[in-house]
């Protein structure tokens, strides 16, 4: 029988996941750091994913052999992103949850949920540290040639940071971005072939 790892690195057996379905969902949870997400919460999307089935919360856990409470927890975040919804069947009591299968909608919710939770508190940060260099120099407390460079330098960080979030919210954080940057990205690899040497 196979089995796969938890997240501390002990077997789990999985006794409903076919070989493709089950390489699939341990590839998706390999890959979770990319996404800044959890293992778990990677695989019961690679699994809600690859069948392409609407599976309640005792199915998926019982496919994944992880705990109830486990699959409540991870299955709100994801309907809360946009990367699953929630159906109710006509005289079925129970949710049953369903992946995106957009391939572009689904990176363009993840790149959303990695910048606001990880660019979007440093530009916090940086801007807070530029109002309190600013008041600083304001009031001519301490070394104003070094509060200047600290200045500077956080300017400078800040100005790069907004850039690329343009760019990002430009390319990244919208489908028709995403197709519009690999059409670009392609188009510029087609004219750096062979036949532009």
């Amino acid at each position: 029988m196979n089995a796969l790892k938890t997240e501390r690195g002990t077997p789990r057996n999985r006794p409903h996941l076919a070989g493709p379905e089950q390489q699939f969902i341990e590839l998706w949870g390999d890959m979770s750091s990319w996404w800044g997400v959890s293992r778990t919460m990677a695989e019961i999307h690679g699994l809600l994913y690859i069948t392409g089935a609407a599976l309640s919360a005792e199915e998926i856990q019982q496919r994944l052999g992880i705990s109830r409470g486990n699959v409540s927890m991870n299955i709100r975040t994801l309907v809360e992103w946009g990367l699953v919804r929630r159906l109710r069947r006509r005289g079925d009591r129970k949710d049953y949850f369903v992946s995106l299968t957009d391939v572009w909608e689904m990176f363009t919710v993840l790149a959303q949920q990695r910048k606001r939770r990880e660019i979007d508190p440093i530009i916090k940060t940086l801007k807070d540290a530029r109002g309190q260099l600013a008041a600083a120099a304001a009031s001519g407390s301490g070394a104003a040639e070094q509060v200047q460079e600290h200045a500077r330098r956080v300017d400078e960080l800040l100005h790069f940071l907004l850039l690329i979030e343009k760019l990002g919210e430009q390319f990244f954080m919208n489908t028709d971005g995403i197709r519009e940057a690999m059409h670009m990205l392609a188009e510029a690899s087609a004219a750096s072939g062979p036949a532009a040497e």
